[in-house]
């Protein structure tokens, strides 16, 4: 799997994901998820970060962010997850480790895959079978998308919405919310490893250029992605051989 600080580059997008260790549910308690996302909160003020989209888990979190410096990103995940550890570990008495380390990372294509992404993000207690709708899951980024969270908000809307190329929030609400419904209704909620188990997810020109950015690395494969995204949207990833 990708793994972060190897991987990072700034001036990208990037789908983080950091799991639980031996995926156990250490996140299982409403407190520490707002434990989280208090400081991933904190992260984005502290290191000047772009989140696009998170989700956090009872075993995993997910974050979609945008960052000039790599080193912000890093900043930022290392923050919410020692600061996290440390409070779980003093209140439960725990010994060992909280997090695997390090956190995974993809760096996700423009428009409509980081679209699709942001949806397999908010998507994940849906999958998960724990609630019907992302509305449903306080967690995740989708109520700041839908105008329910008016305070600690940590998602960049204003980029966001420039980066897709949208006129406005609304106009980018609204189709979002017509995605999520459609892959609601369609069953489209299986999951996708493309995602969490790529160095890069995006079309094929895009993921070319991609295998290029780490001449110093292993042997990389560049493959299609049958049945990843919606089937409109062909998907390429470059991975690790």
């Amino acid at each position: 799997m990708p793994r972060s600080n190897e991987y990072l580059l700034g001036g990208y997008t990037y789908h983080l994901t950091h799991r639980c260790h031996n995926r156990e549910f250490l996140l299982r308690s409403m407190r520490d998820r707002d434990v989280y996302r208090h400081w991933l909160c904190e992260g984005v003020e502290r290191f000047d970060v772009s989140v696009y989209g998170y989700c956090i888990t009872n075993n995993h979190v997910h974050v979609v962010a945008y960052a000039k410096d790599s080193e912000a990103i890093s900043g930022m995940m290392h923050l919410a997850a020692g600061a996290v550890a440390k409070q779980y570990n003093l209140r439960a008495r725990h010994l060992g480790a909280v997090w695997e380390h390090p956190f995974h990372c993809t760096l996700v294509d423009g428009r409509r895959h980081l679209l699709n992404c942001l949806a397999y993000v908010d998507l994940n207690m849906v999958r998960a079978g724990c609630v019907p709708h992302p509305e449903a899951w306080r967690w995740c980024g989708y109520d700041e998308v839908a105008g329910q969270r008016t305070r600690y908000r940590i998602l960049d809307l204003k980029g966001l919405v420039r980066r897709l190329g949208y006129a406005s929030q609304e106009a980018y609400r609204e189709e979002y919310a017509a995605l999520l419904k459609r892959k609601i209704d369609g069953g489209e909620l299986s999951r996708e490893p493309g995602w969490t188990e790529s160095l890069a997810v995006g079309d094929q020109e895009f993921i070319e250029q991609a295998a290029k950015l780490y001449p110093q690395r292993s042997k990389f494969i560049c493959e299609y992605l049958p049945g990843e995204e919606s089937r409109d949207t062909p998907a390429w990833r470059v991975r690790e051989t």
